[in-house]
């Protein structure tokens, strides 16, 4: 008889058999009640992940469509080499593509089964190439976004640069910076299907990115390579610390070019900050002679000087402070023209004391000076224009010369703009338009004037004088053969903050136009502690200012049409069929048109009562046989001339000659008897008082 399993046994094994579906059980419970999102989190996590879809950074044009940035998409393209059957057939299929050595990939693949590699991380493949190349089921693609800049080093420190940062950010500088509003657009939201093998099996788009605007700048890229290229020769050629240059098209208020020190020509080689940095907008430094020019147009158009006004130029001792022309330079007596010609510093901060602080404050501010510019560019600079009730003793003569007042390259250019085109201060523009990606206008900027600063009239006399310091003033250097040019020098020591004037360093400006008569582009050329052999403006930013000219007329369209033969300087060839222009400057307009008829020419200008002022060609000049004589006329001055007026010596000077000289000081004159001077009153070097001058001639000498 066989002994049966007692029944204890029987039932332990039973729950040792059911213990393990128990548990099992119960944790298909837990999962799968109470612990299901967590796990459908998990499996969702492998499955599928959501990633940022970049929106592409709008591309950047000059105003004639040529790309300065573009964004561009680069792949990260990979091997899933699970999917790989045949490591050869697939690294061969790749080596058609990229330049991949196939049997080195082939190893590649068969070392990393079953994961993922990285064949390349940056390729720029054309999107056929692209499409040709993941067709095959092992091949995986991400795509990246590159910026790009098609010039290179074109316009570097004014484009800026914009890169991603390692933690996902924008690290960006210049108009890249200031423009990324428009440029960045809004990034989108995808999610990724991952594969087994760590590969990706297709992209659902959950949110769209919306893509950055296009942006149209009003640069020129041909006018900035000129600019930067020139710049860099004759800052070299000065041994000078660096400079800068704008070019503006003063009809419009556009910014043609903006180029400044050091010259960038390889990107990759430009990491230092100040490199990013462009002076033309955030350079503000005293401009020296330069101020002149609107020191003159508050003078003129308040009528407290005209052109026949003449002051004691050699006389620097004023009320408490001394003023000395440049290097010393003795003038004697001279009026406006002359006085603006050769940047006589005596005549300017004598004459400015004739207005009110205030008016002359409120002049300057009117020009933009002390005031934003309101441009698009990142760390500008509004200069440093001080309220009048802080100015000292002789801060009105100072700032009349261009001491005591700082201004960036920016807001002189945009200055000068408003004498180029008759007398409207146009807001500076950087922008031509914004466009969506498909080439629609989003918005257009067209020009825009802030304000009327003086009358068409002044703007014309002011033209003229600058003209007249070119050919026959401080301006020489900047000459051109093929058109008449204007513009004024500044040569300023160098101030530092808490230094004060530094001796030996200077910034030398010229600020000019052409043609002189109907001015296309203004342009100023700033030279930054050039060698002392060149620390004049005549020496080194002048003859910058004529350079490009030069190369703007004779590689671009922006001179076309214009009167080669308006101004220009004569070539020696043509001088046999032209005679010398006879001098007209102070005559009455009665006797200036006698004169002319005589000497075989014609008049040309407004020939209302009064002195000729000013002429062209200038006297001396040649001119063809029978051609025009362009005078400006101003009225005939009844009162006696500003206080500080010395009385010349007149001694022996003709009738003519007398009221020539008379009429250049607007002096009162009275005359006793006819043929040469023999007395006067009051006597050579006394001061003039308010009977004027009286000459007392006999008829020989």
């Amino acid at each position: 008889m066989t002994r049966g399993v007692s029944k204890p046994r029987v039932r332990w094994l039973q729950l040792l058999v059911l213990l393990p579906f128990l548990v099992i059980c119960a944790q298909l419970i837990k999962i799968q009640v109470f612990e299901h999102d967590k796990y459908l989190k998990r499996a969702i996590g492998q499955r599928e992940h959501r990633e940022i879809i970049p929106a592409t950074r709008g591309n950047i044009y000059d105003r004639h469509q040529r790309a300065l940035a573009l964004s561009l998409s680069t792949w990260r393209l990979g091997i899933s080499t699970s999917l790989a059957e045949d490591a050869d057939s697939t690294a061969a299929h790749v080596g058609k593509f990229l330049d991949v050595d196939p049997a080195q990939l082939a190893r590649r693949i068969e070392r990393a089964r079953p994961g993922h590699i990285v064949v390349a991380r940056n390729a720029v493949v054309h999107l056929d190439t692209l499409q040709m190349l993941t067709s095959h089921k092992a091949i995986t693609d991400e795509e990246l976004r590159t910026r790009a800049y098609p010039l290179g080093g074109t316009g570097a420190s004014l484009m800026g640069f914009c890169r991603e940062t390692d933690n996902g950010g924008r690290l960006a500088t210049g108009l890249e910076q200031a423009l990324d509003d428009l440029l960045a657009g809004a990034p989108g939201e995808g999610l990724i299907f991952n594969t087994v093998t760590g590969g990706s099996d297709g992209r659902k788009e959950l949110v769209r990115p919306r893509d950055g605007s296009d942006v149209v700048l009003t640069i020129d890229a041909d006018l900035q390579v000129i600019a930067e290229s020139r710049l860099a020769e004759r800052v070299a050629a000065c041994n000078a610390a660096g400079g800068a240059v704008v070019i503006v098209d003063p009809w419009t208020g556009e910014i043609l070019a903006a180029a400044d020190t050091p010259v960038i020509i390889d990107r990759s080689e430009a990491d230092t900050p100040d490199v990013w940095d462009n002076a033309c907008f955030t350079g503000a430094y005293e401009p020296g002679s330069v101020m002149k020019i609107f020191t003159s147009a508050s003078l003129l158009q308040r009528a407290v000087i005209d052109t026949t006004t003449a002051y004691d130029c050699d006389d620097i001792q004023f009320d408490g402070y001394r003023i000395r022309n440049s290097e010393g330079h003795d003038f004697g007596v001279m009026s406006f023209g002359g006085a603006f010609a050769h940047s006589s510093n005596v005549y300017f901060a004598r004459a400015v004391l004739n207005l009110r602080k205030s008016e002359f404050y409120r002049d300057l501010v009117e020009f933009g000076f002390g005031a934003a510019c309101g441009l698009q560019y990142p760390g500008k600079t509004r200069g440093i224009l001080n309220a009048p009730e802080t100015w000292s003793g002789r801060s009105q003569s100072t700032i009349a010369i261009g001491q005591e007042i700082m201004c960036t390259p920016v807001q002189l250019t945009m200055a000068l703009a408003a004498v180029a085109n008759g007398g409207e201060l146009m807001v500076p523009r950087l922008i031509r338009e914004i466009r969506a990606k498909d080439g629609s206008s989003v918005e257009r900027f067209p020009p825009v004037s802030q304000r009327r600063v003086m009358t068409p009239a002044l703007a014309a006399l002011l033209r003229e004088s600058m003209a007249q310091a070119v050919r026959e003033g401080t301006g020489r250097n900047a000459i051109v053969a093929w058109t008449e040019v204007a513009g004024k020098t500044g040569t300023a020591q160098k101030a530092r903050p808490g230094e004060g004037y530094i001796p030996g360093l200077y910034m030398s400006t010229f600020l000019g136009m052409a043609p002189a008569s109907t001015p296309r582009l203004v342009i100023l050329t700033m030279i930054d502690e050039p060698d002392y052999a060149h620390h004049y403006a005549s020496q080194s930013a002048a003859p910058l200012f004529a350079d490009i000219i030069e190369e703007i007329g004779r590689t671009t369209d922006w001179f076309v049409g214009v009167d080669a033969r308006a101004g220009a300087l004569t070539e020696r060839s043509e001088l046999a069929d032209t005679r010398s222009t006879p001098d007209l400057l102070y005559l009455s307009s009665e006797a200036a048109r006698m004169e002319v008829e005589r000497a075989g020419f014609r008049l040309d200008g407004a020939l209302g009562e009064g002195r000729i002022v000013a002429q062209s060609p200038s006297p001396g000049s040649p001119c063809p046989d029978g051609g025009a004589i362009r005078v400006t006329v101003a009225p005939e001055r009844r009162e006696v001339a500003a206080a500080g007026v010395a009385c010349p010596d007149l001694t022996g000077l003709s009738s003519r000659q007398v009221r020539r000289a008379a009429a250049r000081m607007g002096l009162p004159l009275e005359i006793d008897g006819v043929g040469y001077v023999t007395a006067q009153t009051p006597a050579p070097g006394e001061r003039v008082g308010n009977g004027g001058v009286t000459v007392r001639m006999a008829s020989r000498w």
